[in-house]
């Protein structure tokens, strides 16, 4: 399967379980408590669940110059080729968040496996983070080899709920 042909696979099989309550704030940085779900391609009943955050920095204005260059730190190879296909062959229309220089951070990934299918997984994480009220958390589910697409794909979906009150505010502010 060529890499394009695994990016969609990757993206229609991505879910939101328990999306965050707050969108990206505008002035200040926002960081996500992830939970993402996947399933052993070698084993039945059993899940990996990878628990880490997500920083996104504050949205910056930038120019037009500046608009081909997305920064992923600390993502793999298949989030950079994800990325930079996005960038070469979404329409503008679909990809203007990137307009305010968002900037991801990926932090340190705790793995664990976790016996059980995917939907009682996802139930029980998803119970257990209702109960502790952590409006940036974030339960996912995804594919095995190819993860961190899975949490691209969120954050690019994230940041376009996050547009609108983004440039409420900075035209509230007088930025824009």
């Amino acid at each position: 399967m060529n890499f394009q042909d695994a990016f969609q696979y990757a993206l229609e099989n991505t879910k939101i379980i328990l999306p965050p309550r707050r969108v990206v704030s505008t002035f200040g940085t926002t960081l996500i408590n992830y939970q993402l779900v996947t399933e052993d391609l070698d084993r039945v009943d059993v899940c990996f669940v990878r628990e880490g955050k997500l920083e996104a920095e504050r949205p910056k204005i930038i120019t037009s110059p500046q608009f081909a260059k997305l920064t992923l730190e600390g993502f793999g190879k298949e989030a950079q080729e994800y990325a930079e296909w996005l960038l070469q062959n979404a329409p503008q229309s679909n990809i203007s968040f990137l307009r305010y220089g968002f900037f991801f951070k990926k932090d340190d990934v705790c793995f664990n496996e976790i016996k059980g299918s995917s939907e009682e997984v996802c139930a029980m994480l998803k119970e257990k983070m209702i109960k502790e009220g952590d409006p940036l958390s974030l339960l996912l589910k995804g594919e095995e080899e190819l993860w961190e697409v899975s949490l691209l794909k969120f954050l690019i979906d994230w940041v376009r709920v996050s547009v609108t009150k983004n440039i409420q505010d900075f035209r509230q502010e007088g930025f824009i």
